[in-house]
């Protein structure tokens, strides 16, 4: 796999570009995944929060949405834009890519978006135990094909092996489906304690 810590000019240069809100549309896949207002998310790896805000409006003042990301610059930046925003659910927190510090079992849906070619083991292992049980882990991730942008297609994941990674971690698999075109989604659940 293959880590990297973006800038803020980075960020908003190839994050925030007109091509990416053409070719995914972060306020439906929130609706896709049945989030609900009060719920919790973990958007792990948040960038510069293309879908920590949106989810931030569907769950509501009573649902909580914690950004995490291992880049300091990048969560100054989802910090500033909460404030101006007034978007009090939202608390950006600066990871490890070994330790997510948030409790275990918190989150109702846990977002990979962009992320899972790119992350060691240790980080999908922190993103299922934040999950509560019953919770939905949703990976987005770009096609294993040549596109405008994104990594190399060397770095990608095809849907099949991000499926079998993640299954690997004890979730069952819900659903799969394009996001737009250059990107897929799988929806995965934590399976419930007995």
């Amino acid at each position: 796999m293959h880590e990297e810590v973006w800038t803020r000019e980075r960020a908003s240069a190839v994050l925030e570009g007109p091509d990416r809100f053409q070719s995914e549309d972060a306020r439906n896949l929130w609706s896709r995944v049945g989030l609900q207002p009060g719920m919790t998310v973990v958007d792990v790896g948040a960038g510069s929060g293309f879908y920590t805000f949106p989810a931030s409006e569907r769950v509501g003042p009573t649902g909580r949405v914690y950004a995490v990301d291992v880049s300091h610059e990048l969560i100054d930046l989802i910090r500033e834009r909460a404030a101006e925003r007034h978007r009090s659910n939202i608390e950006a927190l600066i990871s490890r890519p070994d330790q997510v510090p948030l409790p275990s079992d918190l989150a109702d849906r846990v977002l990979l978006a962009n992320v899972l070619h790119g992350v060691p083991p240790a980080t999908v292992a922190e993103a299922v135990r934040i999950l509560r049980p019953g919770g939905r882990l949703v990976d987005v991730d770009w096609k294993k094909e040549s596109t405008p942008g994104g990594p190399p297609v060397e770095h990608r994941l095809a849907a099949a092996e991000a499926r079998r990674i993640l299954e690997g971690y004890g979730l069952e698999t819900n659903a799969e489906w394009d996001v737009g075109p250059y990107h897929y989604a799988l929806m995965l659940e934590k399976k419930r304690r007995a």
